[in-house]
């Protein structure tokens, strides 16, 4: 009798003991346990300096310039699969752990579930139906890459991997905020793939900030109605990929002041964004993607990006909002499930998102070193 077998008749059979009712035969046991039943864990601890806060960094805008922290997180993936189309997944996330010396753990949130949500197949038509709280990664990344915290509803005609997928999704985010997007792929052949993508998010605050000269900040509402343009080139040893955003509501929350000085020059390069990468190896995703490579895979990136403070939705942290210029990024994967990639950004500013940056418009360097995991 296999390991896992064993284990599944055990607990089964705790369980059912200490509930004090009466246990269910060994293979009705293993199959409900282990058939039906999938688990993973997977998080990333890593080390960063970013002295000059390229991208608004906020843990060393806390610490002060110059200083260094850890950041963490940890998230532990549950799925039951009833049968072949209908499947409930929950991922219990465990907030960022940010911690600088001196300063303490910005993690106030403590453990939550990001995801959970219900998802059926109707095979015979190729559209899949989800419901609850999720998240998606759109375009090729630029304009939207949040696995989480949107609750609503999802539609799929075609899967993400199929050579046509239209993907239609409506819901609220964590804030409360409304959120719609439409997005489109399409392999013009084999390893080329074309993306266009639309959002529709619009933000509501409350508060209203000042800046050195007394001009009011306008931070009560923003508008995000994104368009974006993106392509995907798959070649023998190497992918080149990127992607093009604009945002075409003026309504944004990043350098806006009443007093109108320069607000049209401000307003359209804040509301732009593109890049373009060149990556080996089977994927450029350090913390998702290369831990599931098969061991000794290497994997060189190189990024060019000039991200607007206002023309992109959510995006991961390869990315620097109000910044343009380069980075560079190495990773390997040492073991099945466990990786290691470090990363250097070096970009110029563009100015627009913080009129509290003592070092607004200058040029800033970002280090990341991180630890992958993803065990199943």
């Amino acid at each position: 009798m296999k390991k896992s077998v064993k284990l599944s008749i055990a607990m089964a059979l705790m369980m059912g003991a200490t509930a004090g009712i009466n246990t269910v035969a060994p293979s009705t046991a293993s199959a409900e346990i282990s058939d039906k039943f999938r688990m993973e864990i997977n998080g990333v601890t890593g080390y960063v300096f970013n002295g000059k806060q390229l991208g608004g960094d906020f843990q060393t805008s806390k610490a002060g310039v110059g200083r260094s922290y850890w950041n963490t997180y940890t998230r532990l993936q549950l799925q039951y699969h009833q049968d072949k189309n209908t499947m409930f997944q929950a991922r219990l996330h465990s907030g960022y752990d940010s911690i600088v010396k001196n300063v303490a753990n910005s993690n106030t949130s403590g453990a939550y579930f990001d995801q959970a949500y219900l998802q059926l197949k109707d095979r015979k038509a190729n559209i899949t139906y989800i419901l609850g709280k999720k998240g998606a990664y759109l375009g090729q990344g630029l304009i939207h890459n949040s696995t989480g915290n949107l609750t609503g509803a999802q539609v799929s005609f075609g899967n993400w991997y199929d050579p046509t997928c239209l993907q239609l999704m409506y819901g609220n985010k964590k804030d409360g905020s409304n959120f719609f997007a439409a997005n489109f792929t399409h392999n013009i052949m084999k390893p080329w793939q074309l993306s266009l993508t639309y959002i529709d998010h619009d933000k509501q605050w409350t508060s209203t900030k000042y800046d050195q000269n007394g001009n009011t900040w306008d931070s009560k509402y923003q508008e995000l109605h994104l368009l974006s343009v993106g392509s995907k080139v798959k070649a023998k040893e190497f992918t080149v990929q990127g992607e093009f955003v604009k945002n075409f509501s003026d309504k944004v929350r990043n350098g806006v002041y009443e007093n109108k000085k320069n607000l049209s020059q401000r307003q359209n390069s804040t509301r732009r964004a593109w890049y373009i990468e060149v990556f080996t190896g089977p994927t450029s995703d350090m913390t998702s993607g290369l831990p599931l490579q098969k061991p000794g895979t290497s994997v060189w990136s190189l990024k060019y990006q000039d991200v607007g403070a206002n023309a992109v939705d959510s995006h991961n942290t390869t990315f620097y909002d109000d910044a343009r210029g380069w980075r560079l990024n190495y990773g390997h994967t040492f073991k099945k499930g466990l990786s290691a990639d470090i990363a250097v950004a070096r970009m110029k500013d563009k100015g627009g998102n913080d009129y509290n940056d003592k070092h607004n418009g200058e040029w800033k360097t970002c280090v990341v070193a991180e630890v992958s995991y993803k065990f199943r």
